[in-house]
């Protein structure tokens, strides 16, 4: 017994020894084409490994599929995406030495339905009163790929991202805080989810949208009082002095995958339960967001909203616009104060002149551990 746990310890020490030989920044890696999949669960996928040399030991190690090989290229093949969490690599050796490449694949659900609904009420809803916009998106992978956005009409509430990294299928609730006025009176309101996978997804992006909620607003206070006049005069107002953009507690480049949070500074204005600031990745709106602070007089607020970062998001400019929504009796069109524009750097992760991590590749010889374990029991 001693012997076979001294065999099992000095084979698991020989092939994690192995495993972390490989080197993935090579200069003659083997190359994927394509160089990442995005593949519907259920659907069939391929994809070639090539190097350019002929080498006696040229492999491809997975989880799933059929392999054929032909001189420098070896050919991966699946009939049926069964798996959700898919992981590839493709090595060599040379004089001991590894070199290997990792294929990043993506395999998707679009949502079995998308469900709106106002949270913890039902009913008519009271003019200048917050509330709770609810949307379910059900059964839909990777959430983390999924952008909701909320709609009043056509108009984009706010847009929401997950930062649930599940790759099987979930289902997941997103919530939008909005304040009411009375020209939102019979107004519809609807989300919409969309599966952004990037360039090698499916175009146009899958789309799924919720059924649409007629609302009604009554007047505060409710009908059968004294209705107040004041939201029928022109308010006072101020436009905000300047509007600031940054990153909360960040400076430099983004990794890709991680969460930061935007940050919108609105300096000097009034009054801010009327003002909307909208966050922007290029022209992308990302977020409306509402104060809920009824102070008339001029102050400094800060707005935040969190995002995921993808490669493909490298130089794109982000940035931050506030305006002072003060209906037909207000200004037309609205006054609105934008940000600076900031230019992204994303960094792939792990970082350049990192040593990538190799806890998640499969072990490359493992036949080679098995055989040897087998022999040594024998």
């Amino acid at each position: 017994m001693f012997f076979i746990l001294l065999v099992f310890s000095l084979m698991s020490f020989l092939c994690d020894f192995h495993v972390s030989s490989c080197d993935e920044n090579c200069a003659d890696k083997p190359v994927f084409t394509p160089s990442r999949l995005v593949v519907k669960h259920g659907d069939p996928t391929s994809a070639t490994c090539s190097v350019k040399n002929v080498y006696d030991i040229f492999n491809l190690e997975k989880s799933l599929g059929d392999l054929k090989t032909n001189g420098t290229e070896i050919l991966w093949k699946v009939e049926k995406m069964t798996e959700w969490d898919m992981f590839v690599m493709c090595y060599y050796e040379l004089a001991d030495h590894q070199c290997c490449s990792t294929l990043p694949i993506t395999v998707y659900k679009p949502p079995d339905n998308v469900s709106f609904s106002f949270r913890d009420h039902s009913g008519p809803l009271l003019e200048g009163h917050q509330y709770t916009l609810q949307c379910e998106v059900h059964n839909v992978a990777p959430v983390e790929n999924l952008t909701v956005t909320f709609y009043r009409g056509k108009t984009a509430l706010g847009q929401l991202q997950s930062n649930n990294t599940e790759k099987t299928p979930v289902t997941e609730i997103f919530s939008l805080n909005i304040n009411t006025r009375k020209e939102h009176d019979r107004v519809q309101y609807w989300c919409e989810a969309k599966l952004q996978l990037g360039p090698e997804g499916p175009q146009p992006p899958p789309v799924a949208t919720s059924e649409k909620f007629s609302a009604t607003v009554n007047s505060s206070p409710a009908l059968g009082t004294t209705p107040s006049t004041s939201s029928t005069l022109t308010p006072s107002f101020k436009p905000p002095d300047s509007v600031s953009f940054s990153f909360r507690d960040h400076s430099g480049p983004l990794l890709e995958g991680h969460q930061y949070t935007l940050q919108c500074e609105v300096h000097n204005v009034a009054p801010v339960e009327n003002l909307i600031v909208t966050f922007y990745r290029g022209q992308t709106a990302l977020g409306q967001l509402q104060s809920n602070n009824t102070e008339k007089k001029p102050v400094t607020e800060i707005f935040s909203l969190n995002i995921n970062t993808r490669k493909e998001h490298d130089g794109v400019q982000y940035w931050c616009e506030a305006k002072l929504e003060l209906g037909p009796e207000g200004p037309q069109p609205p006054p609105v104060v934008t940000s600076e524009k900031f230019s992204a750097t994303v960094n792939s992760t792990p970082a350049p002149g990192t040593t990538p991590s190799t806890s998640s590749t499969p072990t490359p010889s493992f036949s080679m551990c098995f055989m040897l374990l087998s022999f040594s029991l024998v």
